[in-house]
């Protein structure tokens, strides 16, 4: 008997196993199972670091920036003592100051300038008016005043451009320490800037 009920088994398996042979092999896009019906576009992934972690520092330098048409200038730097330690916010801006120690970012500083938008995208292919090249608006951006890194960077996020600013700002900047820095237009400088560096590219 239990022989004959082995048998019966080796005959089913032998049947399901023919049976499976004989149907189309086919794999299963999960992507169909999950689709909602809804047109998906290729998603561009930022290159940018996410911002590290604040610096919490008591001295901060302020950092006098200009937009003039276009153009950005370094007015100057000063040092500036917080009755308590400033964490360095996070705050979202088409700017930033970044401070890099070999390729690690340190630190991240996100502002605007005043009046200063995003640049206006193209609509049907024609150009939108861009007042960036009329405008001239100036501010003050805090930063810590860290022992850490060895190169600070202007980025504009709206156009990709980067420029290189002195680090530490008093030191390259000639000035004395603990003192506010004497920052004259260079021969390159456009007279109508009233004073400044235009920070190298």
């Amino acid at each position: 008997m239990r022989i004959g009920l082995l048998g019966v088994f080796a005959l089913c398996s032998v049947a399901a196993l023919a049976t499976a042979e004989a149907e189309p092999q086919q794999t299963i896009d999960m992507s169909r199972v999950f689709d909602s019906g809804v047109e998906r576009h290729p998603t561009q992934i930022s290159p940018l670091a996410p911002d590290p972690l604040p610096l919490s520092e008591r001295r901060q330098w302020l950092v006098d920036l200009r937009w003039d048409r276009g153009d950005v200038w370094l007015l100057g730097t000063d040092r500036s003592d917080m009755p308590t330690p400033r964490e360095t916010p996070r705050t979202m801006g088409r700017f930033a100051l970044e401070l890099y120690e070999g390729p690690t970012l340190v630190e991240r500083v996100r502002f605007n300038f005043p009046l200063l938008g995003a640049e206006p995208e193209d609509a049907g292919g024609e150009q939108l008016p861009s007042l960036s090249q009329k405008l001239r608006t100036r501010v003050g951006v805090l930063f810590p005043a860290t022992s850490r890194g060895t190169r600070l960077e202007l980025v504009d996020r709206g156009s990709g451009t980067r420029w290189s600013l002195p680090w530490p700002p008093l030191e390259a900047l000639g000035g004395a320490a603990g003192g506010e820095p004497s920052v004259r237009a260079s021969a390159g400088a456009d007279a109508g800037s009233e004073g400044g560096r235009r920070p190298p590219r």
